[in-house]
């Protein structure tokens, strides 16, 4: 009976000790724990500081592109083009779909541009949609090409921030407006005003002539 007593008590005494044991926490145990909230910061200042590079970015940018618009002198670069009503254009006096699903945002596979500077506008452009009346200088001609260097230029801020210059030909027969919209970010649509035709407007962007 005292042998089971004395392995009883034995038993708790050890029990007792391995539980404060457990509950201390050892040097090894608060080095890791102090790691751990270590590179905890460290990753939360590398997603700050990637934040920030990227603001600056951003703010970079917008600082080029508003130094083009002040120079007068950028490529508007176009994308996409759109045409009123839907994507049409006229053959042989019938209207032809050529955009998908006529939603009228037709992909350009060409390069186009507009190309402005303070003394010429030069627009090489494509057209789709539908003409009043044949133009008389060159009939098979479809697309938005002329060079003006008579025109009046007009830049104003929108109200989100955004560039909005209006451009009027006065020596572009039939291309009566230009109105560029242009975003902090360089991306921009160019509407296009044309007397024998409907309107149409292109997606791009601006950069540096």
């Amino acid at each position: 009976m005292k042998a089971l007593k004395y392995i009883a008590l034995f038993t708790s005494l050890f029990a007792g000790s391995a539980l404060v044991v457990s509950a201390q926490t050892t040097p090894v145990q608060k080095q890791r724990t102090h790691l751990i909230a270590d590179n905890s910061s460290t990753v939360l200042t590398q997603d700050s500081s990637k934040k920030t590079t990227k603001a600056e970015r951003n703010a970079l940018k917008a600082a080029d592109v508003k130094k083009l618009i002040e120079s007068k002198q950028f490529t508007f670069h176009a994308r996409y083009a759109n045409p009123l009503g839907g994507g049409v254009m006229s053959l042989n006096g019938q209207l032809i779909n050529i955009s998908p699903q006529g939603t009228g945002h037709i992909y350009l596979t060409s390069d186009y541009d507009v190309r402005i500077r303070p003394d010429s506008v030069i627009t090489f452009l494509p057209y789709f949609g539908r003409t009043t009346f044949a133009p008389s200088l060159n009939p098979t001609d479809g697309g938005v090409k002329f060079t003006s260097t008579k025109f009046e230029y007009d830049a104003k801020t929108g109200k989100k921030g955004n560039t909005v210059i209006t451009i009027t030909p006065q020596d572009a027969q039939y291309n009566r407006k230009m109105i560029l919209d242009i975003a902090d970010n360089g991306v921009a649509t160019l509407q296009m005003i044309i007397t024998n035709r409907n309107a149409i407007s292109y997606d791009g962007f601006i950069e540096e002539i």
